[in-house]
């Protein structure tokens, strides 16, 4: 059976509602920032700090291909998946993906009040984290869009209506038992 795979950026509730679908559905949820972190015993601001970001984009190919062998679980992505054209390729083949999009201000709203530490945001702690939200959103946002299979707005709604809408999708492209 095909993956729920979430994009988006951070503060888009990928993980939230990825968990949510998961729980929904019975499935198992992986968050390939998770993956990360637990394969290299580091915390990705460390990585970032370390190695820089592009030494962070090839363990998270590394972590794409090998979830590329997995099926019907539900994957949360890393904000910059998008970067790598054959991250999205792999996650295709055996998944459905939804872009989780979201307005700026619903974004920063989120980030600020998430649980998510500055650890796993390094591109964020730099700066007005607002003005810095909208630069790094600009340059992915065609990426997004055509990376993405169904776009799905996070603007004013719960955790439950976006999930469900998902659900709902993904029932009816593939019939559930």
């Amino acid at each position: 059976m095909k993956n729920i795979v979430l994009i988006g950026m951070s503060g888009s509730g990928k993980s939230t509602v990825g968990k949510y679908i998961a729980d929904k559905l019975n499935k198992t949820f992986l968050d390939t920032d998770d993956i990360i972190v637990s394969n290299t015993g580091k915390n990705i601001e460390y990585i970032f700090d370390n190695y820089g970001e592009g030494y962070f984009r090839e363990l998270e190919k590394l972590v794409i291909n090998s979830l590329s062998r997995k099926e019907d679980i539900i994957i949360s992505t890393g904000g910059g998946i998008v970067l790598n054209p054959t991250n999205i390729e792999i996650l295709k083949r055996k998944g459905i993906i939804f872009f989780l999009n979201g307005s700026i201000d619903t974004l920063y709203q989120n980030v600020k009040k998430s649980k998510a530490s500055k650890e796993q945001r390094p591109l964020l702690r730099e700066g007005d984290l607002k003005i810095k939200l909208e630069e790094i959103y600009n340059i992915r946002k065609s990426l997004y869009f055509n990376s993405g299979d169904y776009i799905i707005s996070v603007d004013n709604r719960t955790v439950e209506e976006i999930g469900n809408e998902i659900i709902k999708i993904f029932k009816t492209i593939i019939p559930c038992p």
